[in-house]
């Protein structure tokens, strides 16, 4: 089209479409099985094992390429920061719903909104904190977004349902949520931190967290008398399938949560935070349409393509092509520079690496393309070939 050209189609984003199919099969598994295969407990519990124990294989199987050139920054007090946010985060996700208890008080009726409000804070999240650079573009892009989130949201009048009370509460969670993924990819960029390695992180802080807040319910729930977190538990041991809890409880919960969480830490160790927006928009359009009874909710659907076909703006798949606003583009920019390896340093975009690193053994490689960039040597496997490495054979 003329008002629309194509930008970079990078095959990292390939990263992001797999998160998006672990999460639904998930989110309809999850929706279609009988409640009484599931506790919600041990479901949050079992999230974090998987992840630690996703961690703990990746670590001793892939050897990761480290250059001898970088400094190490690796440090204890980094691993208790992503426990305090963390910690800070399942406060409204398990304290809040556990304390206010009407749910006209939860503001995950408006989840539209929430991701077009998040996708501006992790836009200035990473402005602020990674140093990346925004133009005109995204600029209009996110405006546009916002808009048409907000829209979908009056369509289902939601904003009708939802008391307002703990707004403040909801602020909180949303700085919170946004510091979480911005500071995850802090970690990687800036402090060298493999994918791995946070995932571990990850899984471990989470699984310490959780079990901190168990034991504080369990606790007020014993001075005052409560049937809570163990009646439950018992209740679901004593009617649930032995074969259920085995292989749906603990065995499903453990492989689906150590997949979605390892994609989730590629797409921010390839990507940006920026990008999680994307697939949240997705699981929240798909949770909606298939499984929610909300008033209008199949008039959202236009509103949702035109957000999804502004998010190819806003990362450059297409581009605008009128009023020069494709002038600061990472395609232009590289075209004008005569390599985009240069514009990938200038926007300080270590993420640009267009290689995926599955380890010693097995790379994903590019024919068509090498980028080299000094920030991203680990990063340095491609995505269109799969190449073993048969060192032991040389």
């Amino acid at each position: 089209m003329f008002f629309i050209s194509l930008g970079v189609i990078d095959k990292k984003l390939l990263l992001l479409f797999l998160n998006i199919i672990i999460n639904t099969i998930n989110l309809i598994i999850k929706n279609e099985l009988p409640e009484e295969y599931w506790n919600d407990t041990l479901s949050s519990l079992m999230e974090e094992i998987g992840s630690i124990i996703g961690g703990i294989i990746l670590i001793f199987t892939l050897k990761q390429k480290q250059k001898e050139t970088k400094k190490d920054k690796k440090s204890f007090k980094y691993i208790f920061i992503l426990f305090l946010l963390r910690f800070g985060r399942s406060c409204y996700e398990l304290i809040f719903p556990y304390i206010v208890t009407d749910t006209n008080y939860r503001f995950n009726r408006i989840l539209n909104t929430t991701n077009a409000v998040e996708i501006n804070l992790t836009t200035l999240g990473t402005f602020l904190l990674l140093k990346y650079k925004y133009y005109i573009h995204h600029m209009i892009s996110l405006i546009i977004f916002f808009i048409l989130g907000i829209t979908n949201d009056f369509i289902m009048k939601s904003y009708f349902i939802i008391k307002y009370n703990y707004f403040y509460v909801y602020i909180y969670y949303l700085i919170i949520e946004v510091s979480v993924f911005c500071y995850l990819k802090f970690m990687m960029d800036k402090l060298y931190y493999q994918y791995m390695e946070v995932l571990l992180y990850w899984g471990l802080t989470g699984l310490i967290e959780k079990l901190l807040i168990l034991t504080g319910k369990l606790i007020y729930e014993s001075i005052n008398n409560i049937d809570g977190i163990i009646y439950n538990l018992n209740a679901y041991f004593a009617e649930a399938n032995v074969l259920a809890i085995i292989f749906i409880q603990f065995l499903y919960d453990i492989v689906i949560y150590a997949s979605a969480n390892l994609f989730l830490m590629l797409v921010l160790y390839y990507l940006r935070p920026n990008h999680l927006i994307f697939s949240d928009e997705m699981s929240v359009f798909l949770r909606i349409i298939l499984y929610q009874d909300r008033e209008n909710k199949y008039y959202i659907i236009i509103p949702f393509a035109f957000q999804i076909f502004i998010l190819l703006f806003y990362f450059e798949i297409l581009e605008y092509n009128f009023c020069n606003l494709n002038q600061n583009t990472a395609k232009n920019i590289g075209n004008r520079l005569g390599n985009i390896n240069e514009e990938n340093d200038i926007n300080n975009r270590h993420s640009n690496a267009s290689d995926i690193e599955l380890g010693n053994s097995y790379y994903l490689k590019n024919t068509d393309n090498k980028l080299d960039n000094d920030d991203n040597d680990d990063k340095d496997d491609n995505l269109n070939e799969l190449i073993s490495n048969d060192k032991d054979k040389e």
